[in-house]
C-alpha cells in the first residue's frame, strides 16, 4: 500500500499539533526532512542518514519547503506501530500555517493523503484491531459523557470483540462438526446430536445476554432525553434552569412563555441527560402557542423520561395521561407551598426551583435509571449495527433450534447464517462496503 500522512491534532492553534505518516517509505522520507539535533551514525543497512532508535523521542528540526521547526519525531517500526506498518509522528509547534507546511513536506517526498481512518483501517488490515475495536476508537473521540468513554474504552479494547469472538468459535466447532456428520453420518450421528440442542440453547443465550446490553449501551452512549411537561406556569423553565445550573430558558410571570421546545445537555454521575423545556400543556386558539404545544406533545413521546411539574401552590393539581412513558411527579415551588408531604413514592419530588431544594435528588434519580441494571465493567452493546447484527444471529439460533429435530443440513444454513451476522460485528465476514462505511465516519488523521 502507499505512504500516508496526514495532521493527527485539532485544526487550530495549539501548543503541539502532530503530523504522522505511515507506510513502508515513512522512515525514508523522515529522515530526508528532519535533522536529530545530536548527530548519530547513519543507518548502513537501510541508506537512512541517521540511525533511527525504534519508540524514542529524537530532538531536532524539521525541514518544511519554506520553513524549519524544531519540534520531536518518533519513529514507531511495523510490529509496534498502531497501523502495524512503518510509522513516525512528528510533534512540532501547533500552528496552522507550520501544520499545514509539514503535511505539504510529506506530501512532496512521496507520501500520500490519507483519507477519512485510513490510519486506523490499515490497523484493522494488519490484524491490530478488531472491526469493532475500531468502532471503540471513534466512540472514545465522539464520547460525551463519562459512562459513554467507558463503554467505548471497552469496545476499543476488544472486551465486546472477546465475546464475539468467544461465540464464533463454539459455532464454528459446531458448524464443523455437523459438517463432518453429514460427510460421515454413521460415524459421526450418534456424537453429534445428543449435544445439539444443549449447544444451540448455550450459544443463544449468549447472544440474548448481550442484546439484553444495548439498552443500557444506548444511555451510555447517547445518554437520556428527558421531557418537562406540565401545566403552563408550573415552573417547567425554571427547573430546567436549576438542573443545568444556569439561566438557559426564558422565565417570566406570565403563563405561556415557552412557545417552542429548548434543549440542552448536562452530565451527572456519568451520565448524559438531555433536557427538553416544552410549551404548557393546555387549550389554546393561539396558533403560535398551539404549535408549540403540538410540539411539546412530540417531545414528550419521544423522550426516555418525563418529568411531570405540578404547581403545588395551585388548587387543583393537573392528572395529565403520559401514557406508558416513565413519569417523574414533580411538585414545585415548595418553598411558598410549604408542601412538603406531596410525595408518594419514589416517583414523586417535592422542589423549589427557585432555591434549588430538592432538585439534585431529580437528577440522581435519572442517572439511577442507568445504574440500576449495570454491572460495572460488563461489556455493553452500543452500536446500532452490532445490534442490528445480534438480533439477525438470534433469528438463525431460534431458527436452529427449532429445527433440531429436523435434518442436519437445515440446521447447518441457520447456525452459518448466525456465524456471518456476528462475524460481522467483529469483522470476520464483513463485506468491503461495511468496512468502508464505518472508517467513513472517522476523521482525517486517526
Amino acid at each position: 500500500m502507499s505512504t500516508i500522512a496526514a495532521i493527527s491534532s485539532p485544526i487550530g492553534a495549539g501548543g503541539i499539533g502532530i503530523v504522522r505518516v505511515s507506510g513502508e517509505d515513512a522512515l525514508r522520507i523522515a529522515d530526508a526532512i528532519f535533522d536529530f539535533a545530536h548527530k548519530r551514525d547513519a543507518d548502513k543497512k537501510s541508506c537512512l542518514r541517521q540511525l533511527w532508535q525504534p519508540l524514542y523521542m529524537h530532538f531536532g528540526t524539521f525541514n518544511a519547503q519554506d520553513f524549519k521547526d524544531v519540534g520531536y519525531a518518533v519513529y514507531f517500526p511495523a510490529k509496534q506501530a498502531y497501523t502495524g506498518e512503518d510509522t513516525v509522528e512528528f510533534y512540532l509547534h501547533g500552528g496552522v500555517r507550520i501544520m499545514q507546511g509539514a503535511l505539504d513536506t510529506l506530501l512532496a517526498n512521496g507520501a500520500v493523503m490519507a483519507k477519512n481512518g485510513e490510519f486506523t483501517k490499515r490497523a484493522f488490515l494488519s490484524g491490530r484491531l478488531s472491526l469493532a475495536d475500531a468502532e471503540g476508537v471513534i466512540d472514545m473521540i465522539n464520547a460525551e459523557s463519562a459512562a459513554g468513554l467507558r463503554a467505548a474504552y471497552r469496545l476499543m479494547e476488544g472486551d465486546v470483540a472477546k465475546r464475539i469472538n468467544a461465540i464464533l468459535d463454539k459455532l464454528e466447532e459446531l458448524i464443523a462438526t455437523i459438517e463432518a456428520t453429514l460427510d460421515y453420518p454413521d460415524e459421526m450421528e450418534d456424537e453429534v446430536l445428543p449435544n445439539l440442542e444443549n449447544n444451540i440453547k448455550d450459544i443463544l443465550v449468549k447472544v440474548e445476554d448481550l442484546i439484553a446490553s444495548a439498552k443500557n449501551g444506548k444511555i451510555a452512549k447517547y445518554g437520556l432525553t428527558v421531557a418537562l411537561a406540565g401545566n403552563p406556569n408550573a415552573g417547567k423553565s425554571s427547573l430546567m434552569n436549576a438542573l443545568l445550573k444556569e439561566n438557559r430558558a426564558i422565565v417570566t410571570p406570565v403563563a405561556g412563555t415557552t412557545r417552542d421546545t429548548v434543549e440542552d445537555s448536562f452530565e451527572y454521575d456519568g451520565v448524559k441527560i438531555t433536557l427538553v423545556d416544552t410549551a404548557g400543556l393546555r387549550e389554546s386558539k393561539d396558533i403560535v402557542e398551539s404549535e408549540g404545544i403540538e410540539r411539546a406533545k412530540r417531545a414528550i413521546e419521544s423522550a426516555d423520561v418525563v418529568l411531570h411539574v405540578i404547581d403545588s401552590t395551585a388548587d387543583d393539581k393537573d392528572d395529565i395521561d403520559f401514557g406508558d412513558k416513565l413519569v417523574f411527579d414533580v411538585y414545585n415551588k415548595c418553598d411558598i407551598s410549604n408542601e412538603r408531604n406531596v410525595a408518594k413514592d419514589i416517583k414523586s419530588f417535592v422542589v423549589s426551583a427557585k432555591t434549588g431544594e430538592g432538585v439534585e435528588s431529580i437528577a440522581k434519580a435519572i442517572a439511577s435509571l442507568f445504574k440500576e441494571n449495570k454491572v460495572e465493567g460488563g461489556e455493553l452493546i452500543t452500536s446500532k449495527r452490532h445490534v442490528s447484527a445480534l438480533y439477525q444471529a438470534k433469528r438463525a439460533l431460534e431458527s436452529a433450534f427449532e429445527q433440531k429435530d429436523s435434518t442436519l443440513d437445515i440446521v447447518l444454513i441457520d447456525l452459518t447464517e448466525a456465524y456471518n451476522a456476528l462475524g460481522e460485528i467483529t469483522g470476520k465476514t464483513a463485506t468491503e462496503d461495511v468496512v468502508d462505511s464505518i472508517f467513513s465516519r472517522f476523521c482525517v488523521g486517526k
